[in-house]
């Protein structure tokens, strides 16, 4: 299979699972809302999110991980793989218990008199806050066996164990609908036993159908390296704690001036997110095991190719959901939700801005990441993503709407775009005014001229589930004629017909 086909196929196989999962998230999220109440869930999102962001830690390990198997493969090297593959288990062994201590010492403090939590729930919250770090260690350790799937580019055994998990989630949201028993500690206990259960499965796949990875960490460990791995995963890991510093720490900060409601619609907000993050997350996926195997083979040409690829297509296809959901918030959110939270509508709209911004950023990331000299360009980010905190607690402090925190996110996450751009062309090659010329202007050109006529509908019609059907399609209509005609270029477009002559041919045969 060639690259474009691979990509392709690895793309299509992903959005399926996406599909999916987005359709169990539809009936869940309200399920386990409704259960818990609008209290509890912002309890749970409080408690549980500092840990439940560690999928984004998770990511960036994995990413780690990646890169150095992808290079390895690169090389077309079987012993470097499995030294690679040997030294990374070791590492996220002690990555995952010295991040296990950390917590339990925070443990001690977070829950006496910090938080705002009334003091009959604590007990709970106690028990959610030790069962998910159960599940983060062992989400931890199995980092290695997911970057085995991700560099293989085998997205179908990793999407069906997806929809595993996503399965597991809807059936404990139905149970909670049915118990009456703590709801909030069974659903801690329960997202901790189906990460459990995913984490094995994912070890047993890889140890029966990738029979060359072999686990003798004795027979391939190699100090330098281990070394050059964790200094890698070290900054990886540093630059993944801020961000989930900077997402969960607002949430703190929002807990200390407006209690546990404003935490349940912060998180519907990330909920909405990830269900369309998924769609972004799923392309990135599929292609970053060539970008990061384009440093392995020396070729800067296809690294700037593909990384430019990456983050357009990756913009390009979350605009296509996240323009008309914004426009269309308030109706998609009663239509979900029924009565959703106070803040929920504005947050949420905010936050899909924010992530709109990031994900210009995602093949500057991998680009970066697959050149392995990390650690000042992690260290610049952090400092700057961690302004986020003490910018939004002395908003609060003066009085602001906690809608001045995010739009603060996002002006701090399009200077961390710059700076993301400048790294990349320091490190990796990739010309700032190219990225800004192929990548940015197009694309915010097709936003601009695609939102202009559904705005107009929105304005116009009254609020029905016909109003968003009808501002979805005229969107999607003139969004990809915006985008075939101004955003993709000449030689992906001889690309893309090139595969789809290839496809009717082989259906001809």
């Amino acid at each position: 299979m060639k690259v474009a086909e691979k990509v392709v196929f690895n793309t299509i196989v992903l959005y399926a699972r996406v599909i999916i999962s987005m359709l169990i998230s539809l009936v869940s999220v309200p399920l386990v809302l409704k259960a818990l109440g609008a209290s509890d869930y912002g309890l749970y999102n409080l408690v549980a999110g500092v840990i439940a962001m560690l999928t984004f830690l998770n990511a960036s390990m994995n990413v780690a991980t990646q890169r150095y198997l992808s290079v390895a493969m690169g090389t077309r090297d079987t012993v470097r793989l499995n030294i690679v593959f040997n030294v990374s288990l070791l590492l996220h062994l002690l990555i995952g218990t010295v991040i296990v201590i950390l917590f339990e010492i925070c443990g001690l403090f977070v829950f006496d008199g910090f938080l705002n939590i009334d003091s009959e729930r604590i007990p709970a919250a106690k028990i959610v806050y030790q069962t998910l770090i159960v599940s983060t260690f062992f989400s931890i350790v199995s980092v290695p066996y997911g970057a085995v799937i991700n560099a293989k580019e085998d997205m179908l055994v990793f999407s069906v164990n997806h929809i595993i998990k996503d399965v597991l989630m809807l059936l404990l949201a139905l149970y909670l609908s049915n118990t009456s028993a703590d709801r909030l500690i069974l659903y801690g206990i329960g997202v901790a036993v189906i990460s459990v259960i995913y984490i094995l499965i994912s070890r047993t796949v890889v140890k029966i159908k990738y029979k060359e990875f072999s686990i003798h960490p004795r027979t391939y460990y190699k100090k330098d390296v281990f070394k050059s791995m964790f200094g890698f995963a070290g900054w990886n890991t540093f630059a993944a704690v801020a961000m989930i510093g900077r997402n969960q720490g607002i949430a703190v900060v929002f807990n200390l001036f407006y209690g546990t409601i404003i935490n349940a619609a912060y998180g519907v907000a990330n909920q909405v997110n990830g269900v369309l993050n998924a769609m972004t997350a799923t392309f990135s996926q599929s292609i970053n095991p060539q970008l990061m195997q384009s440093k392995g083979m020396d070729n800067k040409e296809r690294l700037e190719r593909i990384s430019m690829i990456s983050s357009k297509y990756s913009f390009i296809l979350y605009s296509f959901f996240a323009v008309p959901l914004i426009i269309e918030m308030s109706k998609v959110l009663k239509l979900w939700l029924g009565n959703p939270p106070e803040y929920t509508l504005i947050m949420s709209q905010l936050v899909i801005i924010l992530n709109m911004v990031h994900i210009y950023s995602n093949g500057l990331m991998s680009a970066i990441q697959a050149t392995g000299k990390i650690a000042v360009y992690q260290i610049a980010m952090s400092i700057l993503i961690s302004l986020n905190i003490p910018i939004s607690y002395f908003l609060l402090k003066m009085g602001c709407s906690p809608y001045w925190c995010l739009g603060c996110f996002i002006i701090i996450e399009v200077v961390s775009l710059l700076l993301r751009m400048i790294f990349a062309q320091k490190l990796a090659d990739i010309k700032f005014g190219h990225f800004f010329k192929k990548v940015i202007i197009p694309t915010s050109i097709c936003i601009a001229i695609s939102a202009i006529v559904p705005l107009a509908i929105h304005f116009l019609l009254p609020e029905t589930l016909l109003r968003v059907v009808v501002v979805s399609l005229v969107y999607a209509v003139i969004y990809l004629f915006a985008i075939w005609n101004i955003a993709i270029n000449k030689y992906e477009h001889s690309t893309f017909l090139g595969m789809v002559q290839g496809i009717r041919s082989r259906k001809k045969h």
